[in-house]
């Protein structure tokens, strides 16, 4: 009897430790395992707000990605460090031996980039990403796509504040936000009355309820045939504070097809960043 009860105790302690190692492995977080329940859209946008990555500087130690343009594909490495509202750094390096390739620095106004391998430089605006990438793009929008934050795609048009643009509705269990013209815009593009559309734009965020972070971006420019979806997976806490380990984006529009995927690794926060950008006097610069 006693040899039963120490066995019985045994296998109890053994259930116990390995739920505690399985809890305390569990690297990522699972998506839609809270119903999302209804809720005014000032108190979706709300809480979406409050839990949304609060920081004074980001630094990604580590990623890698994989690009494809137009059946191209090439992969790389990097770093990048963001202080908040006001720098963008990213550090590229090849995918074997870790030499930088190319450095970028991003600010609210401009584009700055040095190419290691050809020794040459340039300056530019955001009109960069619009040639390079076919993608609109300011430094407040890149800075949300990083850092899985809220952003308003205007299209040209004077931004208002996000709950007067958007309607908050659930869809398949998810929170989404949809800009407030996307009705129309539905009905016309169900009758092919695609015409018609280029005076609007069309924005949807997806948003979990489990996490209340985004998953899902989704945005159609009517005037120049062109989708951009970014996607975010694998929540994961790093330090205090969730952030996904995976972004995708993807832009397709009549002539092109670009993608990019990126896994984040070796994430820290709030740490006293340097953003050194120096460019050599022997370096050729260039006008893209």
């Amino acid at each position: 009897m006693k040899n039963k009860l120490h066995s019985k105790i045994y296998l109890g302690a053994m259930v116990l430790i390995m739920a505690f190692i399985q809890f305390s492995c569990k690297t990522t977080y699972d998506l839609g395992v809270i119903k999302a329940k209804p809720m005014s859209d000032a108190k979706l946008y709300r809480n979406l707000i409050d839990s949304s990555l609060h920081y004074n500087t980001l630094f990604v130690k580590k990623f890698s990605a994989n690009y494809t343009v137009d059946g191209v594909k090439k992969s790389f490495k990097g770093a990048i460090k963001i202080q908040k509202d006001s720098l963008i750094w990213i550090s590229i390096t090849a995918p074997v031996g870790g030499l930088e390739v190319a450095r970028l620095m991003i600010s609210q106004d401009s584009v700055k980039m040095i190419d290691r391998m050809k020794k040459k430089y340039f300056i530019d605006d955001y009109d960069f990403f619009r040639k390079k990438l076919n993608v609109d793009l300011n430094f407040k929008s890149l800075q949300a796509i990083l850092t899985n934050s809220v952003f308003q795609a205007t299209n040209g048009e004077k931004e208002k504040s996000f709950i007067r643009s958007f309607n908050g509705r659930i869809i398949d269990n998810m929170y989404v936000f949809t800009s407030e013209k996307s009705r129309k815009v539905d009905r016309k593009l169900r009758k092919d009355k695609l015409k018609r559309l280029s005076r609007f734009g069309y924005q949807r965020v997806d948003i979990d309820p489990s996490l209340m972070r985004i998953t899902d971006v989704l945005v159609k420019d009517f005037v120049d045939l062109r989708d951009v979806s970014v996607k975010y997976r694998d929540f994961k806490m790093y330090e205090d504070r969730k952030f996904p380990q995976r972004l995708s984006f993807e832009v397709i529009d009549p002539k092109h097809l670009l993608s990019c995927s990126v896994k984040f690794n070796k994430i820290a926060f709030d740490d006293k960043l340097k953003f050194s950008f120096k460019i050599s006097s022997k370096y050729e610069r260039i006008y893209p």
